[in-house]
């Protein structure tokens, strides 16, 4: 996929994503401006981090523009780094037991990822695409290494964000394998409520319908069909991809319900 070049970020270099097959990858700037480290140093991963490793940190750090369905890294590619999503979004993708394609999960601005490659340094088993056009500011692996050497409260910070996205992959799976789409729907919705600025007001989904089901193990009409059964019980108003919830506490007994009928049902 090309690039969207930003017009302050010339001369700019490509290079290979995947050495296999060698596509063009993502354009690099080895030094960011001031602006953009200061964006950085906001990010819930590194807020609060001395500058001596924020400096460390970046040195030889590139910044990335990507179109949608541009390719983050290939399946198989070699770790170069950690990457942290300034604006856009990130989908990382796995391949199923029946070889399909399914997304695992998404990064939104302020998210890190790629951190199982740069510290266990094997090939990726999975790869990651664009799903808007997307700004990313890739770290060097040397430079992370050296940070969380020299800094353990940075250790303490990578450990942390290692753990929660581990403890929600597990809670994904969880929810998806023995649930209807009605639970794995509403247990997604209320956690992006959870997580939303302000807590429980109208949300938008971070990527396509498609993408959601897939991330929900679902089907794009099953997604469909379930959204629109919480409509027709008044549970939800949906809107493209803005959502409403008008009855949380709807959606929090549909769950249950669920629960119960699986529980009695084993």
């Amino acid at each position: 996929m090309d690039l969207l070049m930003d017009p302050m970020m010339a001369p700019l270099l490509a290079h290979a994503s995947d050495a296999s097959a060698a596509p063009a990858g993502p354009a690099r700037l080895h030094n960011l401006a001031p602006s953009l480290r200061a964006h950085l140093a906001g990010t819930p991963a590194l807020s609060g981090i001395e500058a001596e490793t924020l400096t460390l940190l970046t040195q030889g750090a590139e910044t990335l523009r990507l179109e949608r369905s541009a390719i983050v890294f290939q399946r198989g590619s070699v770790p170069g780094g950690l990457f942290v999503v300034l604006s856009g979004g990130v989908k990382l993708m796995s391949l199923g037991p029946d070889q399909r394609a399914r997304v695992v999960e998404l990064f939104q601005p302020g998210s890190i990822f790629g951190e199982i490659g740069v510290f266990t340094g094997a090939a990726y088993r999975t790869w990651t695409e664009a799903t808007i056009p997307t700004r990313l500011v890739h770290l060097q692996r040397t430079q992370v290494l050296a940070a969380v050497d020299r800094d353990h409260r940075f250790a303490v910070r990578m450990l942390t964000a290692v753990s929660e996205r581990t403890q929600r992959l597990i809670d994904s799976f969880a929810c998806a394998a023995p649930n209807t789409a009605a639970v794995r729907v509403a247990a997604y919705l209320l956690e992006l409520s959870d997580r939303a600025t302000p807590a429980g007001g109208t949300l938008v989904l971070p990527a396509s319908k498609g993408t959601i089901a897939s991330l929900l193990n679902l089907s794009q009409e099953s997604l469909s069909r379930a959204l629109r059964r919480m409509m027709d019980a008044g549970l939800l108003m949906v809107a493209g991809r803005r959502i409403q919830i008008r009855d949380r506490n709807g959606l929090a007994r549909l769950m249950g319900a669920r629960a119960t009928e699986t529980s009695t049902a084993g």
